[in-house]
């Protein structure tokens, strides 16, 4: 009875043993990379902010605007035409000028955005 035991006791060791050792998971293979965006073709600086600045013009327009709402764009027109006439007047580098350029193309495009969404009717009321 003992030999039986010293060969079963060694043998369930090594199973339970080789049962209970870890192993990782087999590495997943990483996804294909995002592509990039697509360039935009900017104009310059000048274009893209004056083109912001007649988007908040135009936006002003809408019907549908509240007169805070009417407020809050004059001044955004006011503090855009002094920033731009600074950022003018200092004369950046072109990288700064190609980056303040895709800030204002970004700028204009929500604010058309947020000018269709105005010309769909006057914003909900909140009790």
């Amino acid at each position: 009875m003992r030999v039986l035991y010293l060969a079963v006791v060694p043998a369930f060791a090594a199973v339970l043993a080789a049962g209970c050792a870890r192993r990782d998971p087999p590495p997943v293979k990483p996804a294909p990379p995002l592509p990039a965006d697509p360039a935009r073709e900017l104009q310059t600086m000048q274009i893209e902010c004056d083109g912001m600045i007649a988007a908040l013009a135009a936006y002003k327009a809408c019907p549908n605007l509240e007169e805070a709402d009417l407020a809050h764009l004059d001044d955004w027109i006011e503090t855009a035409d002094r920033a731009f006439a600074a950022s003018r007047k200092a004369k950046p580098e072109p990288n700064a000028q190609n980056a303040i350029a895709g800030a204002c193309r970004k700028a204009t495009e929500s604010v058309r955005a947020a000018a269709e969404r105005c010309a769909a009717g006057p914003r909900p009321k909140i009790d």
